[in-house]
C-alpha cells in the first residue's frame, strides 16, 4: 500500500488538527487540515477534483501545526506538498502558484522584481567586506520590502566586530517551490545556487529569515548535497555575542508579546533569550501554542481574504501589549504590516533585530 495512503489511514478523526488550524477557524472548519490529506487517494487513482477541493489543498500554510499535534503521527503537511506536486503536473494548480514559481526559476524572486535593486539596502551607514568569507543573506521580504531589518543586522554585527559580504547574486530560497510540490524545479534551483555561492569562496552565510534559513540549512541537503558552507541564523549570532559580552543591550523596560516564526519553533527559545537580555517582558501571545500569521505557501496570493483573516487574530491580540509585539519573521512582518493597512487597524509590531539595534546603540 502507498505508504502516505497508509498514513492516510490511520487517521482517527479526533479533531486536534482543525483546532490548531486557523485556516480551519477562519473558514468554520470548512478547509481542515484532515479534509486535505483526504483527497490523497482521489489524486493518485487519477480521479478529478472539483474547485472547492483544489481550494482546500492550496489552503494551507504548511505552517507545521497539524503536525505537532497529530496523535498518531500522521505527515500531514508532507501529504499536502505531495497533493500539490501532482496538481502541479495535472496542470491544476492555481495560476499564481505558477506564476510565483515560474518568477523564483527566472528572475530570482517571488515578485519578479528588479535584480539590480537586490542590495540597494546597502549604504554609507554599514560596513560590509567585498572578500570575507562570511557573508550575509537578507532574503527577499528584507532585501526588498523591510531593508531596515538587514542595515540594523550589519550594524549590530559591526559593532561586534564582524563585517561580513553580501552576495552579489543573492536569489530566493526557492521555500515556494518546495511548498508547492516543484520538487525537481528546487532540486535543480538547490544545486545551482549552492554552488554559485561555493564559487566564491563563501564558508558561512548569516541569515536574517526564518524560512532561508531552514531551506539553506535542511532542504538543500535533500534536494542536492550538504553544503560547504555553513548556515548561521543571525539571532542565534545575536545571542551568542550577548553572552559573549560583544553586543551589550541596555534596559528597554518593557512587556511585549512575541510573534512566532512558524519555520523554527524549536528555537524561540533564542529570541525570547535576546528580549529578555534588554529586561523585556515576554508575554505568549497564543498561549505558548503554535499561531501561525496566515500568509505562506501560496495562501496570501491565492486567497487573500483568507490569509487576512487569519492575519486578523494576529493583530486583534496586539491590543493586549501597550509596548507592542516582536516579530522576527520578515514574511509574518510583512504580511502583517499589510492586513493593517487594508483593516485600517494601528500596526503595533516591531521586528526584533530592530528593537535590539536601539537597545545596544
Amino acid at each position: 500500500m502507498d505508504e502516505d495512503l497508509l498514513a492516510v489511514s490511520y487517521c482517527i478523526d479526533c479533531g486536534k488538527c482543525n483546532d490548531v488550524c486557523h485556516i480551519a477557524k477562519v473558514t468554520d472548519n470548512k478547509y481542515t487540515p484532515r479534509s486535505k490529506i483526504m483527497l490523497l487517494q482521489k489524486l493518485i487513482e487519477g480521479d478529478e477534483l472539483d474547485q472547492d477541493e483544489v481550494d482546500d489543498v492550496y489552503l494551507s500554510t504548511r505552517c507545521g501545526a497539524c503536525d505537532d499535534i497529530c496523535p498518531m503521527s500522521i505527515p500531514i503537511t508532507d501529504i499536502i506538498q505531495r497533493e500539490r506536486t501532482i496538481l502541479a503536473e495535472q496542470g491544476k494548480e492555481p495560476v499564481r502558484t505558477s506564476q510565483i514559481c515560474k518568477n523564483i526559476i527566472e528572475a530570482g524572486s517571488p515578485g519578479r522584481k528588479d535584480t539590480t535593486l537586490r542590495n540597494s539596502w546597502i549604504n554609507d551607514e554599514i560596513e560590509l567586506s567585498e572578500t570575507s568569507d562570511v557573508a550575509y543573506m537578507a532574503g527577499c521580504w528584507i532585501a526588498f520590502a523591510h531593508q531596515d531589518i538587514a542595515r540594523s543586522t550589519i550594524k549590530l554585527l559591526n559593532k561586534a566586530g564582524i563585517t561580513p559580504r553580501a552576495i552579489p547574486e543573492e536569489k530566493c530560497c526557492g521555500l515556494f517551490l518546495i511548498d508547492n510540490g516543484h520538487m525537481e524545479e528546487a532540486k535543480e534551483y538547490a544545486k545551482e545556487y549552492v554552488e554559485y555561492i561555493e564559487s566564491l569562496g563563501i564558508k558561512k552565510i548569516i541569515v536574517s529569515c526564518p524560512g532561508c534559513y531552514i531551506v539553506l540549512k535542511e532542504e538543500y541537503a535533500r534536494l542536492f548535497r550538504e553544503p560547504k558552507f555553513e548556515v548561521v541564523y543571525s539571532l542565534e549570532l545575536f545571542r551568542d555575542l550577548i553572552q559573549e559580552g560583544k553586543l551589550v543591550p541596555k534596559a528597554l523596560d518593557r512587556k511585549m508579546g512575541v510573534r512566532d516564526a512558524c519555520a523554527i519553533l524549536e528555537m524561540s527559545d533564542i529570541p525570547r533569550d535576546i528580549l529578555r537580555s534588554m529586561q523585556v517582558e515576554v508575554t505568549e501571545m497564543f498561549g505558548g501554542k503554535h499561531g501561525c500569521c496566515g500568509g505562506p505557501a501560496g495562501v496570501k496570493p491565492n486567497f487573500p481574504e483568507i490569509s487576512s483573516k487569519v492575519g486578523m487574530i494576529t493583530i486583534e491580540k496586539t491590543k493586549d501589549y501597550p509596548d507592542g509585539v516582536v516579530a522576527y519573521c520578515p514574511f509574518c512582518y510583512h504580511h502583517l504590516e499589510d492586513v493593517c493597512q487594508q483593516e485600517e487597524k494601528e500596526f503595533n509590531i516591531k521586528d526584533i533585530t530592530e528593537l535590539l539595534l536601539e537597545s545596544v546603540l
